[in-house]
Parts: C-alpha cells; structure tokens; sequence
C-alpha cells in the first residue's frame, strides 16, 4: 500500500515537470459512465531478476486509444484500489472498497474520478521552490537535447509473426562502464503496427522506464527512441525487449505473450462515486476528511 502510494505521488511529480505542468488550468466535467468498453486485451510476461518467475501484466485497450487499462496479479489483491482506468483527457478512475464513513466496520465499493491537470491547480510556487532547490546543470539545454542509452535504435530487416501481426525488430549496440568495469551488448526491441491505439501504454506507464521527469519525455521524442517508438509512430505496439551481454547475461526483459479481441466490460453499477474532477491534490484530500 504505501509503495503504491509514493509511486503515485512521484508519477504526479514527474507529470508536472512534463506534459501537466502546462496544463494545469485545464478543468473538465466528467460524467461516469455505466461501463468502460474494451476491444483489445494485451499480456505481457516481464522478467526481474529479483523473481524467479515472470510477472504477468495486462493491459486493456480501446480501438481509437480514449482510455485503458492496466492490472496485475499484485494490484488484484489490494481492496482499496484493485482496478484504474487512465483516459486521454488526464483522468484517472480508481475502483476499490473502503469503510463506510463512520460505520467503519463495513465497506462499500468506491470509484474515484482524479483530475491529473487539475490536482497540481495552486503548487506553481511549491513546484517552483523545489526545481530552484534541485541542482543546476551547466548547460541545461544541451542535457535536454542529449541522446541517451535507449536512443538511435536502428531496424535490421528482421521481421516475424506475432498473432496475426508484423513483427519489426530495431536494435543497438550497448558500451556501458559501471562499477570501473566496461559492459558490452545488443538490445533488441520488436513492434508490430496493430489495429488499435497503445500509445497511452508509453506516454502513462512504460515511458517511466526512460528515465526520471522531463528528460525522458524529450527522450523519448527522438528519432528511434526505443520507447517513443510507441508514441512517435501511429498504432505501434511493443512486442518484445530482448539483451545480450558480451561473456554476461543474456535474455528477454518482456514479452507479449497474447493479443486478443475482447469484449470485457468494467462496470461502475453499485459503485459510490466520489468524483474528484477539477479539483486540486489539497481539495481533494480536504473532502476525503470531511466524508469520514
């Protein structure tokens, strides 16, 4: 809980410095609909070395890309927030249990709608006050415009079949020193053009693998950026992520393990809706209080 908690005050942060730190006058009504539409469902399987078996992670897509959804087996066992939809617009709708405000031996099923935008409305000179604290680069444009490790993949011709759908593979030599000791690999990156729209996948959740803030979102907009591949070219999906280390490790990080046509359906019937839109991240907390 309280991991998930800080990873979600930190993705507010990293969102300020970047897109929704110019957007923060940006409010909008937002009526809850009776159901949440899905058409495609995606399955990843993702490698970490401190596991000994893959997580799987899976996300939820719309054909034209309004909204989706991601869940895993870990988000499944919370009760205060075991399913998120994320929209286009900045919203964030969370479905989970809570007490009943003061008959806390019950719960009821709650729905929150979150404003991205609006949730930084009054943190300018906060915001402001922590960019001054931070530590100041020489040339802060040249580091903005400075290609990273995960910059100029380039295609190698190969291609294949994966459900139905092309396969390109982009790859990149690797030479990394750490530790005094210098590392050298490939990494591989496979994506296929699909029929819907995954571009929210990168520009709200696998970007973050980037890097920190800002940075990473101008990264990302490079040419052959192995993550802005997904917000840089129409309807392209990440397949599969793959390294090898001269006389190391070697591996896939992730990998699609199915894509498929879905008609699942998220229903917001029996829910209490606690609707948050255009509300600052202090409003909000201050209504919380006042409902308890």
């Amino acid at each position: 809980m309280m991991k998930r908690l800080a990873y979600f005050f930190i993705l507010i942060i990293l969102n300020a410095f970047g897109i929704y730190a110019q957007e923060t006058n940006k409010t909008s009504e937002y009526k809850v609909p009776g159901v949440y539409k899905f058409d495609y469902k995606v399955t990843y399987e993702m490698n970490n070395d401190e596991k000994k078996t893959p997580e799987t992670v899976v996300y939820y897509f719309t054909k034209n890309g309004d909204f989706m959804s991601m869940e895993s087996s870990e988000m499944e066992k919370e009760k205060d927030m075991n399913f998120m939809v994320s929209t286009k617009d900045g919203l964030m709708i969370t479905f989970g249990e809570e007490p009943v405000p003061k008959n806390p031996n019950q719960h009821r099923k709650v729905l929150k709608v979150m404003d991205m935008h609006s949730m930084m409305k009054g943190s300018g000179e906060a915001l402001a006050a922590l960019a001054k604290s931070m530590p100041k680069k020489e040339n802060p444009e040249a580091e903005k415009k400075k290609p990273n490790d995960l910059d100029n993949f380039v295609k190698t011709g190969k291609t294949r079949q994966v459900f139905g759908y092309t396969a390109e593979e982009y790859s990149k030599e690797i030479k990394k020193e750490e530790n005094g000791k210098m590392h050298e690999g490939t990494m591989s990156v496979w994506y296929a053009k699909v029929d819907f729209d995954p571009e929210m996948m990168f520009s709200l959740g696998m970007g973050g693998l980037a890097g920190g803030g800002s940075q990473s979102r101008t990264n990302q907009s490079y040419p052959n950026n192995m993550l802005g591949l997904g917000l840089t070219q129409k309807n392209y999906l990440m397949i599969e992520m793959d390294f090898s280390e001269k006389g190391g490790k070697s591996g896939t990080g992730m990998k699609v393990v199915s894509i498929e046509k879905t008609n699942f359906n998220k229903s917001t019937e029996g829910y209490f809706i606690k609707n948050y839109a255009g509300m600052s991240m202090m409003e909000m907390m201050q209504k919380e209080n006042e409902e308890k």
